[in-house]
């Protein structure tokens, strides 16, 4: 009999169920998006009972692959900054506020201290301000993590990567009684709090049925999307980073103690999911999302011949991608910050659907490479290599662009999805299968393929980061959003 551990991965636009055994392979897997609902400029809003029927369907997909009885644990990773609240009886009492949504800027401006780092709080005062009948009826303040436990195990519980976002302190890693009474949101509304890697109950029969599951299975806290991938890919010491490539481009740093934001710009100190460990990170929102927005409103014809001759969509605009030179040819792309409008410099009659797909591809490298800059000048430590992972990652074309411009070696991981690898191992720990998480690694992380940089691009890619990062600073400063000119 096989060991498996069942993690939910839980995303911004859809939620995955994997099986993974303890040597880090996946074993089955399902995906499921969430339903598109279109809403104003500025607003994201959630259904938390959507992330749980995303689960359910996905989990009772992929429970048909394997034995169940070979299960002994579950653990998750989750989107993060994202809360609602909830009545006494589990009622969710209001869309959840996603990470997207900015109308909380205004009326929390006071509490986004540490550089934006307490939205959760700005988010729960929107709620207090504006809905003020429901905020009173609020038994409990719910995040992915926490709503997805409840429905679990029936716990309200999260974990310091997910809690930074709210009254966490950060010398603690317990809720703030200051923070608590400034903002005027009470202790006992928050979950408690435990350690990644904790067993925090066991599935009930009611979860076990709408799951397809054994019940009794032992629940393991996992942990951030963001620091259960550095744990996937091994970054766990000092000195070590690691890219992910999803909806946005993530760069994160690991540090021993939190570092003070450099400048106005957004970088964050995170506690990863390794406790005594710290993460710095920087993150360009839209950067893997404007592929996508790119294919749907513009390869019809792609689509049409791909879904003909059962192809990759993708692998099909790669393919346009490569015939451009790189810097294609002075095409600038600047991602869509959260809902501020992106921008398309140095466009000509020349240009072709290849060089906007390349002009795409090279801006998430050019806003790794720009964060890696700061992150290196904040820790004082140059970086030899990082470790890569995410969707982006499935094209070795994309990944040596990553690699010429940021002008470092990447490495290429066999398992893509390295925040649900790391609920996998967090799982594993948790149940005592590894007695550490350098063990888990050795056994559970691999990498199948490097890319060096190109010497030969390094000259233009230099001469087109020295544009890019002001472009976007002023982008960014602009602060202009869909609904406005």
């Amino acid at each position: 009999m096989s060991d498996l551990m069942c993690v939910f991965d839980v995303g911004t636009t859809g939620a995955r169920t994997i099986f993974f055994d303890i040597n880090g392979k996946e074993i089955a897997k399902a995906y499921e998006e969430y339903p598109l609902v279109k809403q104003p400029a500025g607003i994201s809003e959630h259904d938390p009972i959507m992330w749980w029927n995303a689960i359910k369907n996905t989990c009772n997909n992929a429970i048909k692959r394997i034995n169940p009885d070979n299960i002994i644990g579950i653990s998750s990773s989750f989107f993060r900054s994202t809360t609602t609240i909830i009545d006494q009886n589990g009622n969710i009492l209001h869309p959840a506020l996603t990470w997207l949504d900015e109308r909380e800027l205004s009326s929390g401006r006071a509490m986004l201290e540490e550089g934006g780092l307490r939205r959760l709080i700005a988010k729960l005062l929107w709620l207090k301000n504006n809905k003020p009948e429901l905020f009173n009826k609020a038994y409990k303040i719910i995040t992915p993590d926490s709503y997805i436990n409840f429905k679990l195990c029936n716990r309200h519980v999260t974990d310091p990567t997910n809690g930074i976002w709210g009254i966490l302190n950060m010398k603690t890693l317990n809720w703030d009684e200051e923070l608590s009474r400034q903002a005027e949101i009470p202790l006992n509304l928050w979950p408690e709090i435990h350690t990644p890697g904790d067993i925090i109950g066991e599935l009930t029969s009611d979860a076990a049925e709408a799951l397809g599951l054994k019940k009794n299975i032992p629940v393991v806290q996992g942990g951030a999307d963001q620091q259960c991938a550095a744990l996937g890919l091994g970054v766990i010491k000092k000195g070590q980073a690691k890219i992910t490539t999803g909806t946005g481009t993530f760069v994160d740093y690991i540090v021993d103690e939190p570092i003070p934001p450099a400048g106005d710009f957004p970088i964050f100190s995170l506690p990863h999911v390794i406790k005594g460990k710290w993460m710095i990170e920087g993150a360009v929102p839209g950067t893997g999302s404007v592929l996508k927005w790119f294919k749907d409103n513009f390869s019809q014809m792609q689509i049409k011949e791909c879904e003909e001759k059962n192809l990759n969509v993708y692998e099909v605009l790669t393919t346009e991608a490569q015939l451009i030179t790189p810097g294609s040819e002075g095409v600038l792309f600047l991602p869509l910050q959260m809902f501020r409008k992106g921008t398309i410099h140095g466009l000509s009659w020349n240009h072709t659907r290849g060089h906007m797909i390349r002009a795409i591809m090279e801006c998430a490298a050019l806003s790794a490479q720009m964060y890696i800059n700061i992150l290196e000048g904040m820790a004082r430590y140059k970086l030899g290599e990082i470790r890569v992972d995410g969707g982006g990652m499935n094209s070795s074309f994309w990944a040596q662009i990553f690699a010429d411009i940021t002008n470092k070696t990447i490495l290429i991981p066999e398992e893509k999805d390295g925040a649900a690898l790391g609920a996998a191992i967090l799982g594993f720990y948790g149940c005592k299968r590894f007695s550490n998480f350098e063990k888990a690694i050795e056994n559970m992380v691999r990498f199948f393929d490097t890319k060096v940089p190109q010497k030969e691009n390094l000259k233009v890619y230099k001469k087109l980061s020295r544009i890019f990062m002001p472009a976007l600073l002023e982008m960014y400063d602009k602060k202009r959003v869909t609904k406005d000119l």
